[in-house]
């Protein structure tokens, strides 16, 4: 009788009818099903995709003989509670980790004496040859897995061999999701695409890939998964490459996505992670993807603007002058780009990272900005001991929250640990760098004051830095006053990490939670009313011409999108429009007094917060989808006499 074998790979979702393909477990079984031993030995009864509580998920295993796990920081205490119930309910089942949250070492066997084996690395071939030295009962020809021997955690040697990817079956052309489509048929999927594996870059903070050498899936085999997408109406797609656009042939999957999308609908949105020194490729990819609407933007990355920190983190960066070159480039091209950003990098001050992010709307990022805070993997370089002595690097294990997601975790809640501390920043100025950030990109790239900040920094002579400090402290002079309270609200959720949700959330706005800055955009556009009197006291004091001052306050809250706008008119007395986006191209001229009025029809009509949210927040931040003057907008000027 064959043995029956599971896999688990759960994932958080935006709700219980959207679910992302377990994409790693499927490559697995998939090679798996290549083996003649494994296929006469072995019979994989499932994949365990959707996070059902413990008691359901342990009724969907029958008389397993194996149960593998693949482990990140989102699922990895439902991993741990679940291989416990299977343990306790068949102990003679094996049951095995692996995934970019095994260690590598023996630690995880040593805290959790129910699992049995790890893989360490990519798992393909390991998880066949583990099934191969079960059947024989002998590890000896073994790499890459740590297990027990006569009571002792042993960690076999590391493997030199990697399969070559043109022999990797694909999950989706073999068939091992169709059972999941045919048993949820009002499901929603989204799923992962590789085209590649490998960076070449050793980014400190970074765990993404297991080799620098890069390694091409056949460019036939990516098409045909890709029309697999589209045949199965999944509307979105997250390219998992490290670097889309590094490769030349990159624009040919570009095109093959984008005659999937007009030939069946699908996928409507393809999400890539573009290579990290911007060419002119990535340039024409990001181009080609957001003229045909299947992608919402091209990232940036800068991680941090300080050469110190750079050089600490052995990451390389696109220079200032470059960059502002470059985003005036895709602004002229109508391509939104957005910059991302780590807080909590050794080497970085509060002011070397305030400065930095001003640095970078000096340089032209209007558009949109994510900083995150930074993360510790267990096998990323800034984790090691070593790296972490050097810098005195201080973490907190902190719950993993609910960023466009429910925070319900079926009763089982993860976590995952955030630098706070370092040699060169402390814990408080950690909490004071955050709301500057959040401070900064709810008003600036989300759009509250955009419009006073660019005018007061060209006008007026103020500075970035300075007119976000001085905003900050007016928020937090007004005691009592609504933007106050709203700010104190986050400031202790940011200081509390081990109480804290970590997002904000309010059931208008849907289940899920939104990033802080995000939570603030929403909280002050659903109570315009409190937001403006309780604000108005800082835009007066920027000494801005008092015949300018009533026309750019009006101008900055008619151009804030709402529900339910589908047609909108905006009348001035000055040329706001226009003057605003020869600003963003890089080339100021100042501003004219002439009398317009700007006729807009929104993209498509959305009348419910929560639709609001997600569309407009969630889908569209990165294109300031929050200023109904985006390109994504029908806008004509008409001048007035």
């Amino acid at each position: 009788m064959k043995k029956n074998i599971y896999l688990v790979q759960v994932n958080v979702t935006y709700s219980e009818s959207l679910v992302y393909l377990p994409y790693a477990s499927g490559c697995i079984m998939a090679y798996a099903q290549t083996d003649d031993i494994i296929n006469d030995n072995f019979n994989f009864a499932s994949i365990l995709y959707q996070r059902k509580s413990i008691e359901e998920s342990l009724a969907m295993i029958d008389n397993p003989y194996l149960v593998g796990f693949s482990s990140y920081v989102w699922n990895m205490e439902y991993n741990k509670a679940l291989a416990r119930a299977i343990k306790a309910k068949y102990p003679d089942c094996f049951i095995m980790f692996g995934g970019h949250n095994v260690p590598y070492n023996t630690s995880l066997l040593e805290t959790e004496p129910y699992i049995d084996f790890l893989i360490h690395g990519e798992g393909e071939l390991c998880f066949v040859n583990l099934l191969k030295a079960l059947l024989k009962n002998d590890f000896s020809d073994m790499a890459d897995v740590s297990l027990r021997i006569d009571g002792t955690c042993v960690m076999l040697p590391r493997g030199t061999y990697l399969l070559p990817v043109e022999n990797l079956p694909s999950p989706y052309l073999t068939g091992i999701f169709d059972k999941m489509f045919e048993e949820n048929p009002n499901m929603t999927f989204h799923c992962t695409l590789e085209t590649n594996r490998g960076c070449p870059y050793s980014c400190a903070f970074c765990d993404w890939c297991f080799t620098e050498k890069i390694r091409f899936f056949p460019l036939e085999k990516v098409k045909e998964e890709i029309k697999w997408i589209s045949a199965h109406k999944i509307p979105y797609c997250y390219c998992a490459d490290a670097n889309f656009g590094i490769n030349e042939r990159d624009m040919e999957i570009a095109k093959c996505v984008v005659e999937c999308n007009r030939k069946n609908g699908y996928p409507q949105t393809f999400k890539p992670c573009y290579a990290k020194n911007s060419d002119d490729r990535v340039f024409e990819i990001g181009k080609f993807l957001n003229d045909s609407g299947v992608d919402k933007g091209v990232t940036l990355a800068y991680q941090s603007m300080s050469p110190e920190v750079l050089e600490n983190i052995g990451r390389k960066n696109l220079d200032v002058e470059y960059f502002t070159k470059l985003n005036a480039r895709y602004a002229d091209a109508g391509i939104p780009t957005y910059t991302e950003l780590i807080l909590g990098l050794p080497g970085e001050t509060y002011e070397s990272f305030c400065h930095g992010i001003c640095n970078l709307l000096e340089a032209g990022q209007h558009n949109s900005m994510t900083v995150y805070t930074c993360q510790v993997y267990c096998n990323s370089p800034i984790a090691q001991p070593e790296f972490v002595e050097k810098y005195k690097i201080r973490w907190e294990r902190q719950k993993l929250h609910g960023i466009h997601y429910p925070a319900d975790f079926n009763g089982v809640q993860e976590y995952y640990d955030v630098v706070v501390e370092t040699k060169d920043m402390s814990k408080d100025d950690w909490v004071k760098a955050n709301m500057f950030s959040v401070c900064l990109q709810s008003f600036h790239h989300l759009g509250l004051l955009r419009c006073f900040a660019i005018y007061a920094r060209y006008e007026l002579g103020i500075s970035y830095y300075d007119f976000y400090n001085r905003l900050l402290d007016y928020i937090f002079d007004a005691k009592g006053s609504y933007i106050c309270d709203l700010f104190e609200s986050i400031r202790k959720e940011t200081a509390d990490t081990e109480h804290s949700k970590w997002c904000y959330q309010k059931d208008i706005f849907s289940k899920v939670g939104w990033y802080f800055e995000e939570g603030i955009f929403l909280d002050c556009v659903y109570n315009i009313e409190k937001f403006w009197p309780s604000i108005e006291g800082f835009t007066e004091s920027l000494g801005i011409d008092t015949s300018v001052y009533g026309e750019l306050l009006d101008y900055q809250k008619n151009i804030l999108r709402f529900p339910g706008q589908r047609k909108v008119e905006v009348e001035s007395e000055y040329d706001f429009y226009n003057y605003f986006n020869r600003i963003y191209d890089n080339r100021y001229a100042p501003l004219e007094k002439i009398r317009n009025r700007l006729e807009i029809e929104t993209e498509k009509k959305i009348d419910r917060w929560d639709d609001y949210a997600r569309e407009i927040i969630w889908f569209g931040k990165r294109r300031s989808a929050t200023l109904l003057t985006n390109p994504r907008e029908t806008i004509t000027f008409i001048p007035l006499s």
